[in-house]
């Protein structure tokens, strides 16, 4: 009996220890490579607005299947693209403008251009990579977080000057010509 309870707790422990997902030397390699050629696109799904989740009464003004924690963005147009040594991003913004700035018809995140500053790590330990961009766009100045994970998804936290703080989730893939 003593067996039987030894041997069902380890099989348990074994079982538990092996549902971890491992990451293969194949998707580490493509995003090695992805990252090294600087040929990137990156497709949000959903968006997490840091302000919002204490607000109320915003519910009904969401894209179906949202909440105050995690808005779709299914259907809805966005990308970030990493090219060569230029940035191209448009992401809608869900959000606060905290201070200065003009009220303009473009109400999303857009930027094309070189990056005032670039930061690039490969964390070992996670498999991932952490990007980090300072681009100054029109009328603000915004600092791009990203982690790259090896099973192409993505985390994307955007710094504005000027509006509360988001992040993105997505897929990233690279960049077709």
């Amino acid at each position: 009996m003593r067996y039987l309870i030894l041997g069902i707790f380890s099989m348990v422990i074994v079982g538990c220890a092996s549902s971890k997902n491992k990451v293969s030397a194949t998707q580490i390699a493509n995003l090695k490579s992805a990252v090294e050629n600087a040929q990137i696109e990156i497709v949000s799904d959903a968006a997490n607005p840091v302000a919002f989740t204490n607000t109320r009464g915003l519910e009904n003004l969401l894209p179906p299947g949202s909440n105050l924690a995690r808005i779709s963005l299914i259907n809805n147009p966005n990308f970030f693209k990493i090219k060569n040594d230029s940035i191209d991003l448009y992401l809608p913004y869900y959000g606060e403008q905290q201070i200065g700035g003009d009220y303009t018809s473009e109400s999303g995140l857009v930027f094309k251009g070189v990056p005032a500053r670039t930061k690039i790590e490969f964390d070992s330990s996670k498999n991932r990579y952490n990007l980090t961009y300072i681009l100054n766009a029109n009328k603000e100045s915004l600092t791009a977080n990203l982690t790259l994970f090896a099973n192409n998804t993505s985390t994307l936290r955007i710094n504005s000057s000027i509006r509360t703080t988001i992040i993105y989730y997505g897929k990233w893939a690279k960049l077709e010509e």
